[in-house]
């Protein structure tokens, strides 16, 4: 049984993303609030779009004129004058359109910025509980896929609607005018295809909520498996076939949602076209009655069909846009449910921002659990003054990892406190929190980036040579003269150009780099041979003196020399003292360290 290890949390209470509350309409004025600070470019949207809309149906009026005066014998000159300003409609219309377009875009892609940086940063604020009970695809879906579709529906959605309400407004309004009665039939035919339209809107709502569901849980299958720990452990256990079967499954649903949102609306669809196409010739076999009865001109026949048209275009438009904005609010609902996840971790607006700290450490009677009523650490209290050691043993899941996470405010305490220099952690700044305390953990993150740049991530204002005398410090000299590219050189995705103790010297060098007065060391090095393991032993000895230090032990020099050393047990501190002293006693520690550490010393280790 280890000394070392503990808790990682993951096994925690799972911060579900419920469905925002509140119907539809309260789902759309939450998706139109998104706009307000676009008012001023929405008003001058607007008007560009009644300006454009009344050009063009001005032409289609002009166009009627024309026939009129071609039957009734016109002079040339009057034709003329009728093109020019039809002409003039046209490019003041199509002129108008592109500035249109450019206001649309800048207003869509303005809103789009701010929902990814706000859902992005809100994100980064929630605590580690949601990164350990949530996929990695599944955030990226939500942050790329998700909000793309919305991006898309925002650029288009809005102006079309404004479009086509303008149109059926104002061609309406010269349909009456030049037959009330045609107007009036084509008005009451208009209303037959909003029910179905409803309908097909709902069922493709939903439709589009499941694809996206699957869609991104097909994202963290692949990122999963993709990675390269992921395909390693693929090749290592000859799960090709296996993973490749997961993906076909979850391939297959994608096609048939896909089929089932794009089919969903097909007779619908038909019936509309059909309509589109026997308007007209209805107008016509009525209006030319009228004209034979000599009730109606011909221009005046020519205009209503054209304008019956383009009222049935822009209802035909409403109709599918009712759809795709039902549509479109099943992805705004998961946005929302990822910006409605409560900030677990929050700092509070009078935080306090410490400026010298000095790396006073105590815990007070904590108690916090991951997941109710199993407590990971049930009435702990020490203190660590500044610039001493302290040592964490104990079995697997003990609680002494969750004691760093503690520390480092990844989660706040059920009850009791955790104190830095006095100051409860929740009365202090994140920003001083991170300032005052460095990590070198056994597993070692790095970017796929250079060399310099991870360490460099340490202090994000250290200099070049800063960087340098880090990595020199930290015993990297031999690999960057190595490396082709020295520093510069790109370490892989996870460092994996790198080796187990290779990795930890940067994470060793980024803590010097930062310099704070409280370090926490996860020394698990049981995976290197014993020279690296000493050279490691000797740069954290430099890299812990004159700080406090917490020290999740797994060597016995670590354990001799720490000023005090910690037994945990089922989350309780059951044993503290020095080695000899807790040695003596016969209880837990002496047990852990006959298991661990009896043949070491005796082999003179």
């Amino acid at each position: 049984m280890a000394m070392g290890g503990g808790n990682g949390g993951g096994g925690g209470r799972r911060l579900t993303a419920a469905r925002p509350e509140g119907d539809r309409s309260a789902l759309l004025r939450r998706t139109a609030g998104m706009f307000r600070p676009y008012v001023w470019a929405l008003t001058a949207l607007v008007l560009l779009l009644l300006t454009t809309t009344g050009l063009d149906l001005l032409g289609v009026r002009l166009l009627g004129q024309m026939v009129d005066r071609m039957a009734g014998g016109a002079t040339l000159g009057s034709l003329d004058r009728l093109f020019v300003l039809y002409l003039g409609a046209v490019l003041g219309s199509s002129l108008l359109g592109v500035v249109q377009s450019f206001v649309n875009q800048a207003i869509g892609q303005g809103v789009m910025h701010r929902l990814r940086s706000r859902l992005h940063d809100h994100l980064l604020r929630l605590s580690v509980r949601f990164y350990t009970s949530t996929r990695t695809g599944e955030i990226l879906s939500r942050l790329s896929t998700d909000v793309n579709a919305v991006q898309q529906a925002v650029t288009g959605t809005f102006t079309d609607f404004l479009g086509n309400l303008f149109t059926l407004v104002i061609a309406f309004g010269m349909m009456f005018a030049l037959d009330a009665r045609l107007a009036l039939i084509t008005l009451l035919v208009l209303p037959v295809w909003v029910y179905p339209t409803m309908r097909v809107g709902a069922h493709m709502r939903t439709l589009m909520r499941e694809w996206h569901e699957e869609s991104a849980k097909m994202s963290s299958h692949l990122e999963e498996t993709l990675s390269v720990s992921g395909a390693m452990l693929t090749k290592t256990f000859g799960r090709q076939e296996h993973e490749a079967a997961r993906f076909e499954r979850s391939n297959d649903a994608l096609r048939s949602l896909s089929i089932r949102r794009l089919m969903a609306g097909r007779w619908f669809n038909m019936g509309t076209s059909l309509f589109g196409a026997l308007i007209p010739g209805a107008i016509y076999w009525w209006g030319g009655r009228a004209v034979v009865g000599g009730d109606l001109s011909v221009g005046t026949v020519v205009t209503f069909a054209m304008l019956a048209t383009r009222v049935f275009g822009p209802f035909a438009g409403i109709a599918r846009l009712n759809t795709t904005l039902l549509s479109s609010l099943a992805v705004v609902e998961r946005i929302f449910e990822y910006l409605d996840l409560p900030v677990e971790v929050e700092e509070r607006p009078d935080a306090v921002h410490l400026t010298r700290p000095r790396g006073a450490v105590a815990f007070e009677d904590v108690r916090f659990a991951y997941r109710e009523p199993a407590a990971a650490l049930d009435g702990v209290s020490f203190e660590i003054p500044a610039g001493r050691m302290v040592a964490l043993v104990g079995p697997s899941g003990a609680g002494k990892t969750t004691v760093t996470y503690l520390l480092q405010r990844y989660y706040d305490p059920t009850s009791g406190r955790v104190t830095l220099d006095g100051h409860d952690l929740r009365d202090l700044s994140l920003d001083s929190i991170s300032a005052a305390i460095g990590t070198v953990m056994q597993e070692t993150y790095l970017f796929h980036t250079s060399l310099m740049d991870n360490i460099r991530y340490g202090r994000l204002t250290a200099t070049d040579d800063e960087c340098q005398a880090a990595a020199d410090a930290a015993g990297l000299r031999a690999l960057i003269a190595r490396l082709p590219e020295g520093l510069e050189t790109k370490v892989g995705e996870r460092g994996y150009r790198l080796s187990g103790g290779e990795k930890q010297r940067v994470a060793i060098a980024r803590a010097m780099l930062k310099d704070p007065p409280v370090l926490i060391l996860d020394e698990a090095t049981s995976s290197l041979d014993s020279r690296l393991e000493r050279e490691i032993r000797e740069a954290t000895a430099m890299l812990a003196r004159g700080r406090t230090t917490i020290v999740i032990a797994h060597r016995l020099s670590t354990v001799v020399a720490a000023d005090e050393i910690l037994v945990f047990d089922h989350g309780r501190i059951v044993e503290r003292g020095r080695h000899d002293d807790l040695l003596a006693r016969g209880g837990l520690y002496a047990s852990l360290y006959q298991e661990q550490f009896a043949d070491v010393e005796a082999a003179g280790v």
